[in-house]
């Protein structure tokens, strides 16, 4: 990303906002056995939250990243490759 929150197409990259959080951090409390979302469903939460497919998987592995350092981990670790 460019320096101005710019992404590669330039356009405007925006963050999410705690309304998009609110969506997936509840698919993840329900998820927290698994929290590993199928393609199918990061793409009905892209369209619920009007984020990419690949900002919905960034968020995920942030999140999971997040929740292991407070040891709040309550799954078995993946391959790193199947995200």
């Amino acid at each position: 990303y460019g320096r101005y929150g710019m992404d590669l197409n330039g356009s405007r990259r925006k963050n999410a906002t705690r309304e998009t959080t609110a969506t997936l951090k509840a698919w993840l409390s329900e998820h927290k056995k698994n929290p590993y979302p199928t393609k199918g469903e990061k793409i009905m939460l892209a369209i619920i939250t009007k984020m990419t497919l690949t900002q919905v998987s960034t968020w995920f592995a942030n999140a999971r990243r997040r929740l292991k350092k407070e040891n709040k981990m309550t799954w078995e670790p993946k391959n790193r490759n199947d995200d």
